[in-house]
């Protein structure tokens, strides 16, 4: 069986993939008698799904043609996502933010769709460097979807602190559950504030929920055949730019450590 999400990761498995080539070698009959659609979808979002499948147009005339029958289909918009220039892209996100006001009305595959389509803009957002903006639809798609999983608090974790915005950061920390990743950005924030009365209190919890927290200010003692403590070291490297920030970082680590051990 293929997927939607098959449809995705394909085209990013091979560097070498021309985006057009990918998408009409995707999007065949024969394809389609394999393609599991969401048991959601409704006979007009199945015929848009199956209008970029089975009909003999080409590949932009096939991706507006689906859009007319159902303005999220996700297939449709992956395409024109991909193969569309960014300014015409924008333009239909916007058209597609516009919308947030009747979220409310949709049927649960068209919000699922919806929030998809959200979820590409911050992605858009992010690679324009626009991050502003991103923080502004992640919190929007955070609203209509009721819920906060890990991935979204990693994501807001990075734009708080692309943007260094303490204050919203800290709120974040306090309305939801960080992982280490979540807990070393929102430190290197708050000591670029010197906001070292938070940052302290930051650092205890850490250190009392996360495993081998212990070990941020001598990572050099991890055992990094462990799994779980080669994790951890991944996550410290992958931050590693926003701590270096803060030259004594690990110093300061070390003081509260044996402030709390006295």
């Amino acid at each position: 069986m293929l997927s939607y999400q098959d449809l995705v990761n394909g085209l990013f498995e091979d560097n070498e993939n021309v985006p057009e080539d990918y998408l009409n070698s995707f999007f065949t009959a024969e394809h389609f008698k394999d393609y599991q659609i969401d048991e959601r979808a409704d006979k007009s979002q199945i015929k848009a799904i199956r209008t970029m499948f089975t009909s003999r147009k080409d590949l932009d005339s096939r991706i507006d043609s689906a859009l007319k029958i159902d303005p999220f289909c996700l297939e449709a918009f992956f395409a024109y996502f991909i193969l569309t220039e960014d300014v015409f892209v924008n333009y239909r996100f916007e058209s597609y933010y516009a919308q947030a006001n009747h979220y409310a009305d949709l049927d649960a595959y068209q919000k699922m769709c919806y929030l998809s389509i959200m979820d590409y803009y911050v992605e858009f957002l992010l690679d324009l460097h626009n991050i502003t903006s991103a923080i502004k639809i992640q919190r929007l798609i955070v609203r209509l979807s009721k819920t906060v999983t890990p991935a979204m608090t990693d994501r807001l974790a990075l734009m708080y602190s692309l943007t260094e915005n303490a204050e919203e950061f800290y709120r974040l920390y306090l309305d939801h559950e960080f992982q280490t990743y979540d807990y070393l950005l929102l430190l290197a924030t708050l000591l670029k504030h010197e906001d070292k009365l938070r940052a302290r209190q930051v650092l205890m919890d850490m250190l009392e929920k996360i495993e081998y927290a212990d070990y941020l200010d001598h990572l050099w003692d991890l055992d990094l055949q462990d799994p779980g403590q080669k994790a951890f070291y991944d996550v410290v490297e992958d931050c590693y730019d926003e701590i270096s920030a803060i030259p004594d970082f690990f110093i300061w680590v070390n003081t509260i450590k044996e402030k709390i051990e006295e």
